[in-house]
């Protein structure tokens, strides 16, 4: 019992310490830092800028920042002033390497993290000059409307005269559309939506009373459910080229009885469409597997590159 609040005790000292810290001003010093790789918790950090595969990071709960570098090693830490200091002085020592002209960002969904897109970030980086980059951010833990605030963020880093290329997973496409309803940015050029929720779950709405759905799913999976009707109206129309991907599961042995219609397990083939796509396409995955098919693989890097899934001749547009 000594020992539990003795570490209670040092806990809420360190959490103290750290709050503070967010608050230090440009001239504060420098925090010790042991370079150590980061632990983890990619649930409660958010990528506020990323370039060479270097990011600066703020946590969700303390509002401290860190910068870690390409291979996850903290270099820094403190208020986010300091570490954008120390991340410019990073970028003059030439650690950093400068943006490419072209930019793919992904996107992953709730509950998700950034890793989760590493098979389709590795399959674009081979085929593409250009720098791709996976967002992370703290989906369970803030609004879509906040996640939407530190997209925005992240682009403003990005050079003006950059292209810029999206590919959302679920939700991860809900955030685009929040940040699209007050800001156009002519940088982006083309999207991909892999089993996008635009126009909810049923699913989601289904448990959405439930207490372990809203504990996994948090604040933003409740948006997602009965909240979409009130969320669905700050939600923006890409206006340029986008494309669908959804997800129908055509095995018989595996399904959702809360789910009517071709779905992936999570969100229906309907529930994926918005007017406006210059295509679309099913693949045969569930929800959250949609990212590592061969066949999205290839639909996305065709799609990013012209616009298409397959030809001219075969698009399928949502009228």
């Amino acid at each position: 019992m000594k020992y539990i609040k003795r570490s209670v005790f040092v806990l809420l000292a360190l959490t103290f310490a750290v709050s503070n810290i967010s608050d230090a001003q440009d001239s504060s010093p420098l925090n010790i830092n042991i370079p150590l790789r980061t632990l983890g918790g990619k649930q409660f950090w958010t990528d506020i800028r990323i370039q060479g595969g270097w990011r600066i990071q703020r946590n969700h709960y303390t509002n401290h920042c860190r910068v870690v570098d390409a291979k996850n090693i903290r270099q820094t830490w403190g208020s986010f002033d300091q570490c954008q200091q120390r991340f410019e002085t990073f970028i003059e020592k030439g650690k950093i390497e400068p943006y490419k002209n072209k930019i793919i960002i992904l996107l992953h969904g709730v509950i998700r993290t950034r890793n989760s897109l590493d098979t389709l970030g590795r399959y674009l980086k081979n085929r593409n000059a250009a720098d791709v980059i996976s967002w992370g951010y703290a989906s369970t833990r803030q609004t879509i409307s906040q996640h939407a605030e530190k997209f925005g963020e992240l682009l403003s880093y990005f050079p003006v005269d950059a292209e810029i290329y999206l590919v959302g997973h679920s939700m991860g496409n809900v955030v685009v559309r929040r940040y699209l309803k007050n800001k156009q940015d002519k940088r982006i050029k083309r999207m991909v939506m892999l089993a996008p929720p635009n126009r909810g779950s049923a699913f989601s709405r289904a448990v959405n009373d439930n207490l372990l759905f809203e504990t996994v799913w948090g604040v933003s999976g409740r948006e997602l459910g009965g909240g979409f009707k009130k969320l669905e109206q700050q939600l923006g129309t890409p206006n340029f080229e986008f494309g669908i991907i959804a997800g129908h599961l055509e095995s018989n042995l595996v399904h959702n009885p809360l789910l009517d219609g071709p779905n992936d397990l999570v969100v229906t083939v309907e529930e994926t469409a918005l007017s406006g796509g210059a295509d679309f396409r099913t693949v045969n995955s569930t929800h959250t597997r949609i990212m590592n098919q061969r066949e999205t693989l290839q639909y996305v890097q065709r799609f990013l590159k012209s616009g298409y899934f397959e030809s001219p001749t075969t698009k399928k547009p949502i009228r």
